[in-house]
């Protein structure tokens, strides 16, 4: 897989507090059928803009269509993909509080699930994606995706200063800690703390810090030398049995099966 496929640009300085990365991927037919597309639980929301056709993806064992533009909310478990042609896609990477900003609708109603963008931008969705596919150069494509995102801060709605004070600090320990030890650290009530995260984030605090804990543990994994003793150690996991539970649940496979398909899993340079 040549690292030209994929391209990861940050968004203008004005944006990076609610969108984290823009990857632009460009991958030939001949490439995606000789890979494995999977999803991963991620702890962040995604908007995904396809430019050419859509894939199609795995609900109850049968291939159903892609919408073309859709945003993808927080995902308990593992969704595969299948490329029907070359694939060109955009993917908007958000903040875990980001997204929130730029939808009147709970993010919560999407966990697990896909909105279609249509409903939520309609005609300036349309732009942006014609704006998108004529762009020849990924300075221009990362552009109108500033010019878009930028439009439509005028219309976001503010988010608690508390909420992002929790989140951060989830994320700064990468989810290793727990409900008690955070409100004593942040002075704040366990059911203030809860409300404020699952309004900002979607989830509730026991799966957002699942989620985060578990990126963790990939992004570990992707160290050469390290063993899963290791791994489940340093993501604060002092139970094995613990961890592979966690690990078989969230991914549908084993740390130990999951690490020698590494290499064919192209969503893990993918998705960071």
């Amino acid at each position: 897989m040549k690292d030209g496929y994929i391209r990861k640009i940050r968004p203008d300085p004005l944006l990076r507090y609610y969108i984290s990365q823009y990857t632009f991927i460009d991958i030939p037919f001949e490439q995606t059928l000789h890979l494995e597309f999977k999803v991963m639980p991620s702890s962040h929301t995604r908007m995904i803009l396809f430019l050419g056709e859509p894939s199609l993806h795995e609900i109850k064992n049968t291939l159903q269509p892609v919408d073309r533009y859709s945003l993808t909310g927080f995902v308990s478990r593992m969704h595969l993909f299948v490329p029907t042609s070359t694939l060109q896609q955009v993917m908007v990477h958000f903040t875990p509080w980001g997204i929130q900003s730029f939808v009147d609708f709970p993010i919560s109603e999407i966990t697990d699930t896909r909105a279609d963008l249509n409903y939520i931008f309609q005609q300036d969705l349309e732009n942006l994606c014609a704006r998108l596919h004529w762009s020849l150069s990924l300075p221009e494509k990362s552009f109108a995706l500033n010019q878009f995102f930028k439009q439509h801060l005028q219309n976001i709605s503010q988010i608690d200063e508390r909420a992002k004070a929790l989140t951060r600090y989830i994320l700064r320990v990468n989810g290793t800690l727990r409900l008690q030890e955070l409100c004593k650290d942040l002075f704040i009530g366990e059911r203030t703390a809860q409300r404020l995260i699952h309004n900002t984030v979607g989830v509730n605090f026991k799966l957002f810090t699942r989620l985060v804990r578990l990126e963790y543990v990939r992004k570990l994994m992707t160290q050469e030398s390290i063993t899963l003793t290791e791994v489940a150690l340093q993501a604060g996991y002092f139970d094995q049995a613990h961890f592979n539970h966690d690990f078989q649940t969230s991914f549908s496979e084993s740390p130990g099966e999951y690490l020698s398909k590494q290499q064919k899993l192209i969503w893990n340079t993918i998705v960071s």
